[in-house]
C-alpha cells in the first residue's frame, strides 16, 4: 500500500491487515508523509515488523504507483519472499464477502488456499463504500480489481483497474471484497486529500485515467450536504459487524466512519452479517429484509447470467429486484420496518 499523511487510516489499515497476515507480511510505501503522527505510527509499526519503504516518495511517485508496486513484486517473486501479492489502497480493508460477510481472518485466509492451484490472472471487482453521515451502511459496487499469485505479474496500472498476468486468456473472480472506506466523515477532508492528489497531478504528466482527475474535482463543486444527500435515495446494505470487528482490533469505529443519530442502528443479529436497507418517504421510514446471495443467484437465473449483475446480484435486489417484488430469501421473511420520529 502506498499513502502519504494518512493519518486516520494508515493504524487501522495495518491492525486490520496485520490480523490477517501478521505484521511482518505487510508493506507500506511512503509518499512522503510530514505528519509527524504519520511518521510515528510508521516508527511504531516498524518496530514491530511492518515494512516501512521510504524511497518512493515524489508526486511523480505517486502518479506512477502501479509501476512502483509492480517493482516491487518482482523483487518478491525473485527472492521467493510471498505466495500472493495484494496491491491496496490505505482506505480499503480486505474481507471475504460469499453466503455471508466473512470478517474472520482464517476466513479470508483459507480463499488464498483455493487460489493456489488456480493458473489465472485473478480479479476483485466487488467493494463495499461506506456512505457518508450513515455509520454501519455500504453501497455495494463493482469496480475491477485484482492481485497476484506469486511469479505471476506482467504489469499494474496506478488504479490496480487492469492487472496483468502471465495468464491472459483466463480470468478467475475471487471472493474477496473490498470495505472502501473513502468517504471520510469530515468532508474538508476528503477535500484536503483530493487537493493532494491532484497537486501530484500537476507535475506536467497526464493522468492516466482522465476521470480521476473529474472525479476529484466533484469534491470542490459540491458541499457536504449535498453530497450526502446523493446517497440518501441509493438502497444499500446495513452491516454492523463491520464496525464490531473495529472494535475487537482497538480501532474506534467513529473516527473512520463517523456518527449520526438521525438513521437507525437496529441491533440485528443476522448470521450473513448484514442486510438489505433501503430508506422510504424522505428518509423517514426505513425497511430492512433479509438477503440470501446464493438463493437469489439460483432464484433469479436472468440476473446470474447477466454480464453485469451476475458479478454480484446482490446489486440488482437493490436496484431493481426489491422494486420488481423479487424473493429475496428462502423463507421470505417479512421486512423490518422502522418509523423515523419527524422531530429527529
Amino acid at each position: 500500500m502506498m499513502q502519504k499523511n494518512e493519518a486516520t487510516l494508515l493504524e487501522p489499515w495495518i491492525l486490520w491487515h496485520a490480523a490477517i497476515f501478521g505484521f511482518s507480511n505487510l508493506t507500506v510505501i511512503d509518499n512522503g508523509s510530514t505528519d509527524p503522527a504519520v511518521l510515528d505510527i510508521q516508527t511504531r509499526y516498524e518496530g514491530k515488523g511492518v515494512h516501512i519503504v521510504r524511497d518512493h516518495a515524489s508526486p511523480g511517485d505517486f502518479l506512477h504507483k502501479g509501476d512502483v508496486i509492480a517493482g516491487i513484486i518482482r523483487q518478491w517473486d525473485a527472492e521467493n519472499a510471498c505466495d500472493f501479492a495484494v496491491p491496496l489502497d490505505c482506505d480499503e480493508f480486505l474481507t471475504v464477502f460469499l453466503d455471508q460477510l466473512s470478517l474472520d481472518p482464517e476466513v479470508i485466509r483459507r480463499q488464498f488456499d483455493y487460489l493456489m492451484q488456480e493458473n489465472a490472472t485473478f480479479i476483485t471487482d466487488r467493494l463495499l463504500l461506506n456512505v457518508p453521515e450513515a455509520p454501519d451502511y455500504y453501497l455495494p459496487q463493482i469496480v475491477r480489481r485484482g492481485l497476484f499469485r506469486a511469479q505471476t505479474i506482467v504489469s499494474l496500472d496506478r488504479g490496480f483497474h487492469n492487472p496483468q498476468s502471465i495468464y491472459p486468456e483466463r480470468y478467475v473472480r475471487t471472493p474477496f471484497v473490498h470495505l472502501h472506506l473513502h468517504n471520510r466523515p469530515d468532508y474538508e477532508e476528503i477535500r484536503r486529500f483530493a487537493r493532494q492528489k491532484l497537486a501530484a497531478s500537476e507535475t506536467g504528466e497526464t493522468l492516466e485515467h482522465p476521470q480521476d482527475g473529474t472525479h476529484l474535482h466533484f469534491y470542490f463543486e459540491t458541499g457536504s450536504e449535498d453530497f450526502a444527500a446523493g446517497y440518501r435515495p441509493v438502497p444499500n446494505i446495513y452491516a454492523s459487524v463491520i464496525a464490531q470487528r473495529l472494535r475487537e482490533l482497538g480501532i474506534d469505529p467513529d473516527i473512520l466512519l463517523g456518527t449520526d443519530n438521525t438513521i437507525p442502528h437496529p441491533p440485528l443479529n443476522i448470521p450473513s452479517g448484514f442486510v438489505a436497507h433501503r430508506a422510504l418517504e424522505d428518509g423517514q421510514q426505513h425497511e430492512y429484509r433479509v438477503f440470501d446471495p446464493v438463493f437469489y443467484a439460483a432464484n433469479n437465473p436472468d440476473v446470474a447470467q447477466d454480464a453485469y449483475y451476475g458479478i454480484w446480484p446482490l446489486i440488482h435486489y437493490l436496484t431493481c429486484g426489491w422494486d420488481e417484488g423479487r424473493q429475496s430469501d428462502p423463507g421470505n421473511v417479512p421486512p423490518l420496518v422502522l418509523q423515523m420520529d419527524k422531530a429527529t
